[in-house]
């Protein structure tokens, strides 16, 4: 089963919000196009969620009944031009005064570096790409760079509160970095499992 692109928000959220959401967004993109200076190519997003039986066995491969829930990681991102080199990435947040913008290159050859002993938000991002540009050297050969964007990042599920923030984070670099390498079509079991072995490197064990 593919993970769904949607045309409204009426397909993603409940009625009840969309007022709400609807500002979020507009907010989202137009201060996009005030930091980065032109329009996002496509947002990637990906719910928080709540385990109503099994927490924390998840990952450990035993069975959970998860759910979905409103709060949110939504990454607005525009690319670079495919002769790059290197490829870049410019990070940045909504919240910059708690989340500081980055800049950092994606190797050529090996895996992008992650410091597990470092309490960094965009280490969340560096794991989505790793796990993404694996599952994407498999598809496009071993020698595959993903091409590098920018970034501005809005997420609303509160982090330490058991509800995937983490995961949520993971889950929608993933997306976004295969939406931007030309993957139209994601598998929600594969990204779930590179979801569950990337957040490894940051020092977090998550179900995906």
């Amino acid at each position: 089963m593919e993970v769904p692109t949607a045309r409204s928000l009426a397909d993603v959220y409940p009625e009840a919000s969309l007022s709400v959401q609807k500002s979020r967004w507009q907010t989202l993109l137009a201060k996009f196009e005030q930091t980065y200076g032109r329009p996002a190519d496509f947002v990637s997003r990906s719910p928080g969620r709540v385990n109503i039986i099994g927490e924390h066995i998840d990952y450990s491969l035993y069975e959970v009944i998860p759910m979905a829930i409103t709060a949110d990681v939504l990454m607005a991102v525009a690319l670079h031009p495919s002769n790059e080199t290197p490829s870049k990435v410019h990070l940045s947040n909504v919240h910059p005064e708690k989340f500081p913008t980055r800049e950092f290159e994606i190797p050529s050859k090996g895996d992008i570096e992650i410091d597990a002993t470092t309490h960094e938000w965009t280490n969340y991002f560096k794991a989505g790409i790793r796990g993404a540009s694996k599952l994407l050297q498999e598809k496009k050969g071993k020698d595959f760079v993903s091409i590098g964007m920018d970034v501005l990042v809005d997420g609303t599920v509160p982090s330490g509160g058991g509800l995937s923030s983490s995961a949520a984070f993971v889950c929608t670099s993933a997306l976004a970095v295969m939406k931007a390498n030309g993957e139209d079509a994601v598998d929600k079991t594969k990204l779930t499992e590179l979801a569950i072995v990337s957040e490894r490197a940051v020092g977090v064990n998550s179900g995906g």
